[in-house]
C-alpha cells in the first residue's frame, strides 16, 4: 500500500474551488471525485445523506454506477445499509480490506448487492458532520483489495468536513424548494376545486331551474288537463269505461314523466339496484331515444366494488358516467357507446368509449360538462383523463379511483 500525502492548504482550496457554484448534489460529488483522485484513489465515491428522522438515506455517487445512486433507487432505509453503524454513530469510521468477504457487509437483510455487483472491495467510510451531528457518510471504494489504511482517514475526514456544510445547505435548499412546489400545487388544486365547485353549483342551479320548468310545462300541464277532464265528467250520473280510459292514460303518462324527472334529479335506480343497473338504465334510455341506430353496452367487471363505496362516491361516479354518455349521445354522432368497469386490489377504473367525432378541435368548445366531471372527480379524489381515439376518431374517458391503501413504508417517504 502506497503512502499518500496529507492535505495541505493548496489542496483544500482546490477542492473548495471545484465545488463552488455547484447547485446539484450529484455534481458536487463528481467535482470532489476529480479533485481528490490522486490523493484518495477510488473507482467509486458517494455521499449518502440522511433525512431528518434518520431513517432514509439518499445517495449521490460518481465513478462506477451502483443501485445505491439516487437516480437508480431514490432512497433506501438506513436499517439495510451495510454502514448503518456509522450512520448511527456507533463507530467513527469503517475501513475494510475486502467488502466481498467482510462480515459487516453480510448481515441478514443488508442491501450490499450494489457493492458486490460493482466488484467493490477496498472501502473507506467516514461520517459527514454538521455541528457535531451526523447527517450522512462519505465513502471511497476501489475494486482492489486492501487499498485503504488508517493513514487515509485524516484525508477522508478533511474531504467530509469540506463537503458537510455545502451539501447540507444544498439538501435543505432542495427540501425547501420541494415544499414550496407542494404548497403551490396544493393552492392550485384548491383554487381549481373552488372554481370547479362554483361552476358545478351554477350547473346544479340550472338543473333545478330545468326541473322546475319540466314540472311547470309538463307535469303541471298534464295535471291541469286531467283536472279539466274530471271537471267535465263531474256532472254525469253514469260514466262509461271508455270515458275514463283517456284520463287513466293521462295519469299513467304523467306518472312516467314524473319518474323520469325524479330519476334525473336523484338516481333512485342506483340507490335501490346498484351501479350496474343504474348505468344499464342510462344506456338503455339513450339507445331508445336516439334518432339513429345506437349500440350501447356495459362491460361489468367491477360494479360490485363500486356498490361497496360510500354513497356520495357512488353518486359522483354515476353522474360522471351519465354526463359522459350524454356527451357521446348528443355531440359525438357515435354509433356505439361502451362503458367498461374494472376493479382490482389497487382500485376501480371506469372507461367510457365511443366511436364518434372525437374531442372538439377548438379549445374550450363544449367543455362545460367536462369541467363538471373533473370537479366531481377531484371531490372524490379520483383521476379523470380524456383522450381521442386513433386519427381523432372516437373518445375515451377514464375515471380511476384508488381503493384504501396500506400505510406508506418509511423508505418511500421523502426526507422532510
Amino acid at each position: 500500500m502506497l503512502s499518500r500525502a496529507p492535505f495541505d492548504l493548496q489542496r483544500i482550496m482546490a477542492v473548495l474551488k471545484s465545488i463552488t457554484g455547484q447547485l446539484d448534489l450529484k455534481c458536487v460529488v463528481q467535482a470532489v471525485s476529480t479533485a481528490v483522485s490522486d490523493i484518495l484513489p477510488h473507482d467509486h465515491i458517494d455521499v449518502a445523506l440522511m433525512n431528518a428522522d434518520r431513517t432514509i438515506v439518499s445517495t449521490y455517487e460518481a465513478g462506477l454506477h451502483t443501485e445505491w445512486d439516487i437516480e437508480s433507487r431514490g432512497t433506501r432505509s438506513v436499517a439495510v445499509s451495510p454502514i448503518r453503524t456509522l450512520f448511527m454513530g456507533e463507530i467513527d469510521h469503517i475501513i475494510t480490506a475486502d467488502a466481498q468477504a467482510d462480515p459487516r457487509f453480510h448481515f441478514e437483510g443488508a442491501w450490499s448487492k450494489p457493492i458486490f455487483d460493482a466488484g467493490l472491495r477496498g472501502r473507506l467510510h467516514v461520517p459527514v458532520l454538521v455541528e457535531g451531528r451526523i447527517i450522512g457518510a462519505l465513502s471511497f471504494s476501489t475494486q482492489v483489495p486492501d487499498t485503504y489504511s488508517e493513514a487515509d482517514l485524516d484525508n477522508a475526514r478533511i474531504v467530509a468536513d469540506i463537503l458537510a456544510a455545502y451539501m447540507f445547505a444544498l439538501q435543505q435548499s432542495d427540501l425547501a424548494a420541494r415544499r414550496e412546489i407542494k404548497r403551490v400545487e396544493a393552492e392550485a388544486r384548491a383554487e381549481g376545486l373552488r372554481i370547479g365547485a362554483r361552476h358545478l353549483t351554477e350547473e346544479l342551479e340550472n338543473a333545478r331551474q330545468a326541473i322546475g320548468m319540466d314540472l311547470h310545462d309538463q307535469t303541471l300541464a298534464d295535471l291541469s288537463r286531467i283536472s279539466r277532464n274530471l271537471k267535465r265528467l263531474e256532472g254525469k250520473a253514469n260514466l262509461r269505461g271508455s270515458e275514463l280510459q283517456p284520463i287513466q292514460d293521462d295519469i299513467s303518462h304523467c306518472l312516467t314523466e314524473l319518474r323520469v324527472i325524479i330519476d334525473n334529479a336523484r338516481p333512485s335506480v342506483l340507490q335501490f339496484f346498484g351501479f350496474s343497473e343504474a348505468i344499464e338504465a342510462v344506456l338503455d334510455r339513450y339507445a331508445r331515444a336516439s334518432a339513429k341506430p345506437l349500440v350501447c353496452r356495459l362491460r361489468d367487471e367491477g360494479c360490485a366494488a363500486i356498490d361497496a363505496l360510500p354513497s356520495n362516491t357512488q353518486v359522483a361516479l354515476y353522474r360522471i358516467v351519465q354526463e359522459a354518455i350524454n356527451n357521446a349521445g348528443r355531440h359525438s354522432g357515435a354509433s356505439t357507446i361502451e362503458v367498461q368497469v374494472f376493479s382490482d386490489e389497487a382500485g376501480i377504473r371506469i372507461t367510457i368509449v365511443d366511436d364518434g367525432c372525437g374531442l372538439p378541435q377548438t379549445p374550450g368548445k363544449r367543455t362545460g360538462g367536462l369541467a363538471n366531471m373533473r370537479t366531481r372527480a377531484s371531490l372524490i379524489e379520483a383521476d379523470l383523463t380524456v383522450t381521442s381515439g386513433a386519427e381523432g376518431v372516437g373518445t375515451q374517458l377514464s375515471i380511476t379511483i384508488p381503493l384504501a391503501r396500506p400505510a406508506e413504508p418509511a423508505r418511500a417517504r421523502e426526507a422532510e
